[in-house]
This record gives structure tokens, sequence and C-alpha cells, in this order.
């Protein structure tokens, strides 16, 4: 890509990776850049960035002037890249989040139930002297300290549903579970070095300096060539810092999304046992086998399991969105 066309291209790709989505989860990412203040300060940044950019070329006299508005340029998409990482995280979290405050709501006004249902159980047997007084007493505790549990779940839930409307501008009716997509990393690491601004930046630097060396007169002072030398070689290792430090992030995203799609998985079975289970609860229930509370419980652990899928989840889809962002993909074709 030429120098010309690249902040066009960028602007470009920053508003077709939202727009361009139709998918539950990119759907959600396309309503929330209207509202998003990292989204929009992002799309700010860009435009200034190009435009400052264009207005450096023209007015550059020579390669190394040219170069230094490339490398301003590139600090520009550094800094959008990761913004737009930020984005989809925040994105993510918000709609995941509020899901999740809803399970955790769901299960303590379940515990609730329970431990009341324990309490009028302990009670009963109380009166009729079957049990000692402080097992009453531990029966109230419980209660109360559910209906603590209770209040506070109902405030992370009110503020998980605020969260979700700031980012996003959704409402939680609006709002179901993102399947969960296969994915593995398909950017070799050649091809994702190449991609990546800040090493595209520090090879730039290292061309500066190195057209400066080359433009020396020979007949300079030495300290004044050998302090360019030395620049020279300490842009040199700033590209393979550069170079390290973006192999080092293609391999967290390779294994982080290994690890996580396998949690995902142990989630779903952990899930499906829990649900054999509940149903066999209420069959034993049914049979007169099994008391309301134990039923109950088996219930509440299905609900707790769908919670931890939920979560794991939001995990794994945080890193495909993650990985997204660095290789400039549309959302919806991963997701």
């Amino acid at each position: 890509m030429n120098a010309i066309s690249r902040p066009l291209a960028l602007l470009t790709l920053i508003a077709t990776t939202i727009t361009a989505s139709a998918g539950v989860l990119p759907r959600y990412i396309r309503a929330a850049e209207s509202v998003n203040e990292t989204y929009r300060a992002m799309l700010v940044d860009v435009e200034l960035g190009s435009l400052r950019y264009e207005k450096s070329r023209i007015e550059a006299r020579d390669e190394i002037e040219l170069l230094l508005a490339e490398s301003a340029f590139l600090g520009v998409r550094t800094d959008a890249r990761r913004a737009l990482q930020l984005f989809y995280a925040e994105v993510a979290d918000a709609v995941f989040g509020a899901i999740i405050a809803d399970f955790d709501m769901r299960i303590a006004d379940s515990n609730l139930a329970i431990a009341r249902s324990e309490e009028r159980a302990a009670g009963e047997r109380f009166r009729a002297g079957l049990v000692p007084e402080g097992d009453l007493f531990d029966a109230r505790i419980a209660v109360r300290s559910a209906e603590i549990d209770r209040d506070e779940r109902s405030w992370q839930r009110d503020d998980a549903m605020e969260t979700l409307s700031t980012a996003t501008g959704l409402r939680f009716d609006d709002l179901s579970v993102p399947r969960v997509p296969p994915f593995s990393v398909a950017r070799s690491i050649q091809d994702w070095t190449a991609a990546d601004p800040a090493v595209e930046r520090a090879r730039v630097a290292e061309r500066i300096v190195a057209l400066r060396l080359d433009r020396h007169p020979r007949n300079a002072a030495p300290f004044d060539r050998l302090t360019l030398e030395t620049e020279l070689d300490r842009s040199q290792l700033a590209v393979e810092r550069a170079l390290n430090a973006s192999e080092r992030t293609l391999e967290s995203v390779r294994r982080r999304s290994v690890t996580l799609a396998r949690i995902v998985e142990t989630r779903a079975e952990q899930l499906r046992l829990s649900e054999a289970a509940s149903r066999e609860a209420d069959e034993r229930f049914d049979r007169g086998l099994l008391t309301i509370s134990a039923r109950d419980q088996s219930r509440t652990r299905v609900m707790t399991a769908q919670r931890n899928l939920v979560d794991a989840t939001r995990n794994f889809l945080k890193v495909i969105l993650e990985y997204a962002a660095a290789v400039g993909t549309d959302p919806e074709e991963l997701l």
C-alpha cells in the first residue's frame, strides 16, 4: 500500500469493521459504535492523524521528512489498533456482564428461596423436638446471609445494566448469548508482524537513522559519525524488540484461544451433567424420594453451570475479537 492511500485505507478499515457485521456479537458492536466513547474518540484521532499526515507529506522537502510523517502516522495506527481492541473488549464485557449479572441474581433468588424453605423445615423440626434450637438459629442466619447476597446481586445487576446501556446503547431485553464459533489463528508469524504498525514504525525509524548516516559528510567530526552509528545500532535493536513483542503477542493469542476453547468445552460438559442430574432430581422428587430443597439445589446448580459457560464463552470471544482488531478482520468473518 502506498503512502497516499494508507490513511484513507485505515479509515475504511475502522468503519467497515463495524458496519459490515451482521452476526450476534458483531451486531452488538455495530450498535455500540454510535454511543461508545472509546470508539468515537478513536475515529476522531484517526481522522486528525490522517489530516496531519497528508499535510506533512505535502510539506515534506526530502525523504527523511516523508519518513518522519509516516512514523507519526504509524503511531496513530498503533493507538487505533489498541483502541479498537479496547472497544471490542468493552462491548463484550458489557454484553456478557449483563447476562452474567442476571444469572447471578437469579441464582441468589433461588438460594434465598432454598434458605427460607430450610428455615421453615428447621422450625417444624424444632417444634417437634427433633432438633436443638441452635439448628433453627443457623437456618435463620443462612436466610439473612442469602438476603444480603441477593441484595448485593441486585445492585450488581443494576450496575451491569447501566454499563450495557452506556457501552452499547442496548437494553437487556435485546440480548441473547452469542454462539461459540470454531476458531484458530490463521496468520503466520511473518504475516502477523508485517501487519503490526509498531514493527513497521520501528523499521521506519531505522531507515531514518540509516539515511542520516548515509548523508553524513565523510570529513565530519568522528564523534558525530560514531553517534549516528550508535543510534543505528539502537534502532536495529528496537526493530528486534518490536518483532519479539509482536511474535509474543501472536503466541499469546494462539495459546489463549486454545486454552479457552477447552474451558468452554469443559463448561458445556458440566452443564450437560448438571442438567441430567437435575432431571433425575425432579423424577425422585415426584416419587417422594427427595426434598424440595434438594430438588431446588439441583436446579440452582444448572443455573450456575449456565452462568459459568457464559463466562467462559465471553473470555474465548474476547480473544477472537482481539485477534480481529490486530489483523484488521471484520469480526463477522470470525464470529
